[in-house]
């Protein structure tokens, strides 16, 4: 029998780095370049770079409202800290190769963090939301997930507009 968790991991995996029908979000940066990273098709576009900095930014910012420190929403409150993290987002993203590989770095260290934590979990938590939430974890996954494989198909194509 599949268990919540399972299917939480087996999610996760497809959609960050194992490949099955459509290539996941770490095949998808995979032999990118600084230079291919930092390309944007036009100036109101994102480039690769800045969305895998998107991409780690949300996750990160679920890692710590997972732990309570900032909760995303809180019920009544006209500031929250899902408005804190979409004011810091879409920062423009460029560099040399080291900085882009560090941001590459940054984005698997996160997914792992997620994936442990899931792994962690049980199956009792996955069905309680965060704190200050409604949102069941199990749920807030899921969308993690479909966040990923989101991001992946922009980059295949702003790869197959740079011929790469």
């Amino acid at each position: 029998m599949v268990t919540i968790k399972d299917l939480l991991l087996n999610h996760l995996d497809y959609t960050f780095e194992k490949e099955a029908w459509q290539p996941p979000l770490a095949t998808a940066i995979q032999g990118v370049t600084s230079t291919q990273a930092a390309w944007k098709p036009g100036p109101q576009r994102h480039s690769i770079w800045q969305i895998v900095r998107h991409v780690t930014h949300w996750k990160r910012a679920t890692l710590e409202a997972w732990d309570g420190v900032k909760p995303m929403f809180r019920a009544g409150a006209s500031t929250d800290y899902a408005n804190e993290v979409a004011r810091t987002d879409w920062r423009e993203a460029s560099g040399d190769e080291a900085a882009w590989q560090a941001d590459v770095r940054a984005l698997h260290e996160v997914s792992k963090g997620v994936r442990e934590r899931i792994q962690a979990m049980s199956e009792d938590y996955l069905q309680q939301p965060f704190e200050g939430e409604k949102m069941p974890t199990v749920l807030r996954v899921l969308r993690m997930a479909t966040h990923d494989i989101y991001h992946a198909g922009q980059i295949r194509y702003l790869r197959a507009l740079q011929g790469a």
